[in-house]
């Protein structure tokens, strides 16, 4: 199961290939990228891409990052490796509660987090 904040289920995991998610990491943002590679005001970003597509802007967006793993360190550091899923794999859920969903396809090419390679996803919805 998938929580809020206010701790109502909003997912249930169906189906899972994988397992092991990111719940830490903030969307990327011009500041993220300009701060690990210098380059945050030429690379799209998933702050801006799910504010633009939501047509406000929300400072902070807490994502739910499907298929990125990362560790925390004994020193308490966290390193992103390279993710566990395949080509195919997926993950099935079951919306608990109405909501407005927002995706975004990492655009990180610089680290890990993609295996250095953006990759399109397919997201099916059904109700």
């Amino acid at each position: 199961m998938i929580y809020s904040n206010l701790y109502r289920p909003m997912f249930k995991i169906i189906y899972d290939d994988v397992g092991e998610y990111d719940l830490l990491h903030p969307c990327c943002s011009i500041e993220m990228y300009d701060f690990f590679y210098k380059n945050g005001k030429v690379h799209p970003n998933c702050l801006d891409n799910i504010n633009n597509s939501l047509k406000e802007i929300r400072p902070i967006i807490h994502p739910v990052n499907l298929f990125m793993h990362t560790k925390i360190n004994n020193d308490g550091s966290i390193t992103v490796n390279p993710p566990l899923s395949k080509a195919g794999s997926k993950i099935i859920l079951e919306a608990k509660m109405n909501m407005s969903l927002e995706i975004a396809a990492c655009n990180v090419s610089e680290s890990d987090c993609n295996n250095k390679k953006c990759t399109p996803i397919k997201v099916i919805v059904q109700s």
